[in-house]
Order: C-alpha cells, then sequence, then structure tokens
C-alpha cells in the first residue's frame, strides 16, 4: 500500500479509536470537563482531516488512470469518490462532517459541547464506515 494513504488510514483508525473511547464517558461527566471537551474536538478535527487527506491521496494515485477530477473543495474529495464508486452512500455524511470541521477550526468559539458530544455519539459510525470502505477499495485494487 502507498505508505502516504497507509499513514493517513492509521491516523483515521488512531483518532477513532480516541474518539469511540471518549463517547462512553457520560453526558454529564463530559459536560464537565473542558480538558475532555477540547481534546474531544481537536481528534474530531483531526480524525476528519486525515478522512480528507486519505481520499485526496487516493484520488491522486487514481488519476494516473481513471477520470478522477481534482476536488476543488473539501466537500468535492467525497462526491468524486462516491462518483467514481469508492465509497457507497457516504457523500451527504461525510460532506457534513467536514463542514463540522470547518467550524471546529474557523468558527472554534462557537462550538457547543453538547454538538461535539452528539456527534461522537450520532456521527462517528459514518468516519468508521469510510475508513472500511476506503480499506477495502485499496486491498481489493492492489493499491
Amino acid at each position: 500500500m502507498d505508505e502516504k494513504l497507509a499513514f493517513q488510514l492509521r491516523q483515521i483508525s488512531k483518532y477513532y479509536e480516541r474518539l469511540k473511547e471518549i463517547a462512553q464517558t457520560s453526558r454529564e461527566d463530559y459536560m464537565n470537563n473542558s480538558i475532555l471537551q477540547s481534546a474531544t474536538e481537536r481528534y474530531l478535527q483531526l480524525c476528519i482531516e486525515s478522512c480528507i487527506n486519505a481520499g485526496i491521496r487516493l484520488i491522486s494515485m487514481l488519476q494516473v488512470d481513471q477520470q478522477f477530477e481534482a476536488p476543488k473543495t473539501y466537500a468535492d474529495v467525497f462526491r468524486e469518490l462516491e462518483k467514481h464508486r469508492v465509497t457507497r452512500d457516504l457523500e451527504p455524511a461525510m460532506i457534513e462532517i467536514t463542514k463540522f470541521r470547518n467550524r471546529l477550526v474557523h468558527v472554534y468559539w462557537d462550538i457547543s459541547p453538547e454538538v461535539v458530544y452528539n456527534i461522537i455519539h450520532d456521527k462517528l459510525e459514518d468516519i468508521n464506515r469510510y475508513f472500511k470502505q476506503i480499506a477495502l477499495y485499496v486491498t481489493e485494487n492492489n493499491l
């Protein structure tokens, strides 16, 4: 496997596992722990960025032989992957997660701990599905 892509997949896995562990924290404990809230925001940001980076790397590898368009936005990464059936039924979820990453980075002062807590409970599995679909595609296509 391409080392740059493998690195990004390891990053996704690492941050996903950390977020999954945090998700076991009770809502009350989470809401009363500002350090855990900050760590969660950072892990979520890094996990989402690793998803984006893995997609960009895979697209750049596939552009050599296939008609992939260079993504102009982060959302385009997930559109291209879905269009070429690298991923399936994940485009809307991953675009939504990417929009939240943009809020984490650019509007960080307006992030509610409640929203972050809900994301790690309701949306984390989308990241895991993305990871699994990318890994499967890479394996099946000997990339």
